[in-house]
């Protein structure tokens, strides 16, 4: 009898693994599948958290939630119109005339390498430095199209303003929707989760917001200084790459310093020197003050994830990796590391 009942406990616990190890799997596989869709409604999310953001701001000055969002959703409004009327397909021409220019430099700093011996082994010039450098295929494989889809797909940067803008005027319809998926007795505690999860995406967002607009201007103000060529657009495209963290700023740099090398090595050595003056106020100015407001994540962890998405999603599995590992982050440490294990370790003395 007590035989039978062991191998019953046994067999139960061999089905709920089985099952719990075989929703994992499918989750992943529809998650990979689906994984555009996916990253469209994380993009309409991460929108949605900033209207959030800007609507709580005006509510310290008296104006109510919903007005709050009715003009942060005129905010967004006017600067996609500012952009088309400002000169948006001059930038955008301006912006392929950089893009080329810096891969110009990329294959005049390949030559440079060459000529002075170093060589990718292959034995034609065209693989002199691929082994030194990473292999962009791979790092950013051919998910990168999805990228190009979801950045430059009108269609789908529609559904993302639609997303955040229902999501953030109606939050407490899906927020209930998701939690009357669980038990009575979860429900405060999985409420009380969503909440924080927004709340910390929300900071983030305020936070990369400071540092971006820091970045732009302190680049602007350095590169007009020093007389670099196409000062505003290497400005913004700086202010634009410091949302990815580590990744960002450090591809903003490198283009900064080819831009600089089309001029003369000089202009390059003043640009590098701008660049470090710009990491240097963003990690002593900005990020102390952002995470006054966020709890930071491990630069591993930041790093980690998007290489990882990167490899598996291309450039919007980059750019988005650090939301997304925000957001579970919040939910792991609430729902599992407290609840269900009690908090965390403690080291002994």
């Amino acid at each position: 009898m007590a035989e039978s009942s062991a191998e019953a406990a046994f067999t139960r616990k061999t089905l709920i693994a089985a099952g719990i190890v075989a929703a994992v799997g499918i989750a992943l596989f529809v998650f990979w599948t689906a994984s555009l869709a996916f990253f469209l409604i994380l993009a309409g999310l991460v929108l949605a958290s900033t209207f959030t953001g800007i609507a709580s701001g005006l509510r310290y000055v008296g104006v109510p939630r919903r007005l709050g969002l009715l003009v942060a959703y005129l905010m967004l409004f006017l600067l996609i119109t500012a952009g088309f009327v400002w000169g948006g397909v001059v930038i955008v021409q301006q912006f392929n005339e950089l893009v080329q220019l810096v891969a110009g430099q990329i294959q005049r700093l390949a030559s440079l390498l060459q000529d002075f011996g170093i060589s990718g082994g292959t034995g034609t010039p065209e693989g002199g430095i691929e082994p030194l450098l990473p292999n962009a295929s791979g790092l950013f494989s051919s998910a990168s199209h999805a990228a190009y889809a979801i950045l430059g797909g009108l269609g789908n940067a529609f559904v993302v303003v639609f997303i955040a803008i229902f999501v953030s005027w109606q939050p407490d319809l899906y927020r209930h929707g998701i939690v009357s998926l669980f038990p009575k007795p979860r429900r405060a505690r999985i409420t009380e989760t969503l909440c924080n999860s927004a709340h910390q995406l929300t900071m983030w967002l305020a936070g990369q917001a400071i540092s971006m607009a820091t970045v732009f201007v302190v680049s602007l103000v350095g590169l007009w200084a020093i007389g670099m060529p196409n000062a505003f657009l290497l400005a913004l495209q700086a202010g634009l790459l410091a949302f990815v963290p580590t990744l960002g700023p450090f591809v903003a740099g490198v283009v900064i310093v080819l831009a600089g090398f089309a001029d003369s090595p000089q202009m390059a050595l003043y640009g590098l020197i701008v660049y470090v003056i710009i990491q240097g106020v963003e990690s002593n100015v900005t990020q102390p003050m952002a995470q006054r407001w966020a709890t930071a994540l491990p630069p591993a962890l930041t790093l980690g994830s998007q290489l990882v998405f990167g490899l598996l999603f291309g450039l919007i599995g980059v750019a988005l990796a650090v939301p997304l590992v925000a957001i579970v982050k919040t939910m792991v440490e609430d729902l599992y590391v407290k609840d269900t294990l009690g908090g965390y370790a403690v080291d002994a003395p």
